[in-house]
């Protein structure tokens, strides 16, 4: 039971920041909007909030050093939803993989960066790129999927047993068959590094704060008949429809003063979203349900990929590797340690869930395996026979389901993604990758899920 002086120490304000958005524009109006980012990139990798002073200075000396080399490649960068708020929080690897290429080239390669939706957004930014309007992209593939439907395989119901399973899946040379070359052949675009999540439901405070009971089970759920905002997520969408609650569709700008007012009841979306726009102020119970991924991922125009220099193009794929390792590890603190919404209940001290008096609610093994049950197209395969036939003819080698479903079942869902050993993705699995002898994570027993077994024991 959580004390009164946590409830109290939950209702706290968060904390102002330092600089606001018009200094911001004002800085980057001086330096330019990439220096201005990488600068504000860099102090919130560190975890340093900025002056508008500092940044200022930051910004000119990344606008001087990057102005000393006459660029070889210069290309145009379209991030969707990146705003200065989701920097601190959502740890996508945009700034880490533009740093590591500039730096490995000497600047031979350069990027410009175009953030805050500032020339595409959600719905465009894989199509922009597709047309070789900008040459890469960053937004979510649950999205991109309205324009690259091929995208749907990470989003069957109840795919994904952990988000160790699904980083384990980015890091599988597998990857390259069933997603990565599809996509190339499809819609000409080379999937680079992103950031893996499982979605949840976040419930009114409203309707399901404190003293309310615990929606823990699917029968609860569905006795609920909650009204929960979705997004454009196809396969998401179809999953909360075949577990019996209400989906509506709000678009993510929205969805605060939807659930303020009363509209919905609640709102689904992965672990780390909702804490960029403070959605969780107004959160009474999160239900962790792992039922589809939420993913941001990179993409890359394979055309302008092509064009550039061999060693160039190594360069970028090896900035591509190190982005992704970065992502995997500042991902997970942050979902530990920043929102607080990880496999911990209650949530720790000091994080967002702790702060909002957020119940973390996790189903037992026996409701989860129930859940898949009813949305998995393995145990209820009607439902999603016409999209799974438009996938195999895209894939064109067996039934893509099945396939993504062994590689996915391969990690335990008490795995860990921190206990992952990265490799490169392009090169063939070596021999230790697949065996849960040498590949830990792969039986759930890796170090860190030791050391969690040790806190609780202790």
């Amino acid at each position: 039971m959580k004390t009164q002086d946590h409830r109290k120490e939950s209702k706290r304000a968060a904390p102002p920041k330092a600089i606001s958005r018009r200094e911001f524009s004002r800085i980057a109006a001086t330096f330019g909007l990439t220096s201005t980012l990488l600068a504000y990139g860099g102090f919130a990798r560190a975890g340093t909030e900025p002056t508008a002073t500092l940044l200022a200075q930051k910004a000119a000396e990344t606008a001087n050093h990057r102005a000393k080399t006459t660029p070889q490649i210069k290309l145009t960068y379209g991030m969707a939803g990146l705003t200065l708020d989701a920097t601190w929080v959502a740890k996508v690897g945009t700034f880490d993989f533009i740093h590591d290429i500039e730096e490995r080239t000497d600047n031979a390669v350069q990027i410009e960066a175009k953030g805050g939706n500032s020339i595409c957004g959600e719905m465009t930014c894989a199509e922009m790129c597709m047309q070789g309007i900008i040459d890469l992209y960053l937004a979510s593939t649950n999205n991109a999927a309205m324009t690259c439907p091929y995208q749907n395989i990470l989003d069957f119901g109840a795919l994904w047993p952990s988000r160790a399973a699904l980083y384990s899946f980015a890091f599988d040379y597998r990857s390259e068959d069933l997603w990565r070359e599809p996509m190339r052949r499809t819609y000409g675009l080379e999937m680079l590094f992103g950031d893996y999540g499982l979605r949840g439901f976040f419930m009114s405070k409203m309707k399901y704060g404190e003293g309310t009971p615990a929606l823990d089970t699917l029968e609860k759920l569905r006795a609920a008949n909650a009204k929960v905002r979705t997004t454009g997520t196809l396969f998401g969408l179809k999953s909360m429809q075949l577990m019996g609650v209400n989906p509506v569709a709000i678009i993510y700008e929205e969805v605060v003063d939807a659930v303020r007012k009363g509209v919905i009841d609640g709102a689904e979306a992965w672990e780390i979203p909702f804490e960029v726009i403070h959605f969780t102020e107004f959160t009474g119970q999160y239900l962790y349900l792992k039922y589809c991924s939420g993913n941001w991922v990179t993409g890359m125009n394979v055309k302008a990929l092509e064009k550039m220099p061999a060693e160039l193009r190594d360069a970028l794929m090896e900035s591509a590797y190190h982005a992704q390792v970065a992502v995997l590890g500042q991902e997970e603190a942050s979902i530990w340690q920043k929102a607080g919404s990880g496999e911990c209940d209650p949530p720790p001290p000091g994080t967002e869930h702790w702060r909002c008096g957020i119940r973390n609610i996790h189903w037992s093994q026996g409701e989860m395996d129930r859940l898949e049950r009813v949305i998995s197209p393995k145990y209820n395969p009607d439902p999603w026979k016409e999209w799974m036939d438009k996938l195999d003819k895209i894939y064109g080698n067996g039934s893509i389901f099945e396939k993504m479903y062994e590689a996915a079942h391969e990690v335990p869902a008490n795995a860990y993604a921190i206990d992952i050993i990265p490799k490169r993705w392009w090169k063939p699995n070596p021999p230790w990758w697949n065996n849960p002898e040498t590949a830990p994570w792969r039986r759930g027993t890796g170090y860190f899920a030791r050391s969690l077994e040790n806190m609780v024991q202790k």
